[in-house]
């Protein structure tokens, strides 16, 4: 009985993604928090982007905030029956107690290019570009660090590989998770090195404020589908120029989404009738 908890607890490697009926059960809570608890809007084009989730498998890419605002945007095409999400995770992720359980559950997959293209055979993915340099919006939620090409080469790859001419990209864009959540940055590699490296290797670490989890205002802002072609990726300059091109897209969805929130009001107490309606 005590083994399943040990296995748990462990610093062990393990990225085997737990079946669709658990990754479905995430929306009974996940209705909460985007309904009630976030008050989560969504502004920009998204019935074109839901519209053309459930035509085919398309790459999701979005600016980052510690896999919160994934949650909520696989809920999203989840209600909107436009399928599944794979979120593309740092590999030593898989190795965090709960973290990884949490992280299977929601059928994350540690990120490289093979897993990307070829998990875009059987569902949509959801893909960071900013990469672990995302840490720098954890001190400066202002600031947006370049965009890899890692995305860009899972398109090319899965294309490669399926002989399809072309596939959809989705740029997002959010607001306010980042107000919610409130973290220590730890990069002292002392510290790093003697306590957390021996474990897992991760470049920094993060210990919650307190008070954590705090309700804010979210926007998502949905940017119009864009379709790449083997052509527009068949060299790594091509590549380079469409991860500066996309970075721009999101940082002015961003800025759009940030104009919106700031127009809304946002009342801190969590008023009654929002637990008493609240149906899973």
């Amino acid at each position: 009985m005590l083994e399943p908890i040990k296995r748990v607890l462990s610093f062990e490697y393990d990225d085997r993604p737990m079946d669709d009926s658990v990754y479905e059960f995430h929306r009974r809570w996940i209705k909460w928090l985007h309904d009630y608890y976030l008050r989560v809007e969504h502004i920009g084009a998204l019935n074109e982007c839901v519209k053309a989730a459930r035509k085919e498998r398309v790459i999701l890419i979005s600016n980052h905030s510690l896999t919160i605002e994934a949650t909520l945007i696989n809920y999203l095409l989840l209600q909107e029956g436009a399928g599944h999400v794979a979120t593309l995770v740092f590999r030593e992720a898989f190795k965090v107690p709960l973290v990884r359980e949490f992280f299977r559950s929601c059928q994350c997959l540690p990120i490289s290019v093979d897993a990307g293209a070829k998990a875009l055979r059987e569902k949509h993915i959801l893909v960071f570009p900013e990469g672990m340099d995302f840490l720098n919006g954890l001190s400066d939620p202002e600031l947006m660090s370049p965009f890899h090409t890692g995305f860009l080469r899972m398109a090319d790859q899965h294309l490669k590989e399926t002989r399809r001419k072309s596939i959809t990209v989705v740029p997002i864009a959010h607001v306010g998770i980042e107000k919610m959540l409130k973290f220590w940055v730890i990069k002292n590699d002392k510290v790093m090195n003697t306590l957390i490296r021996p474990l897992v290797k991760y470049p920094f670490w993060v210990v919650p404020k307190l008070p954590f989890f705090l309700p804010s205002k979210v926007v998502f802002n949905w940017g119009k589908p864009i379709r790449l072609t083997r052509d527009g990726l068949s060299s790594v300059f091509k590549m380079k120029k469409h991860a500066v091109r996309f970075r721009q897209k999101v940082l002015d969805l961003r800025k759009e989404a940030q104009d919106e929130r700031e127009r809304t009001t946002w009342n801190l107490s969590l008023p009654f009738h929002a637990f008493k309606n609240f149906e899973p």
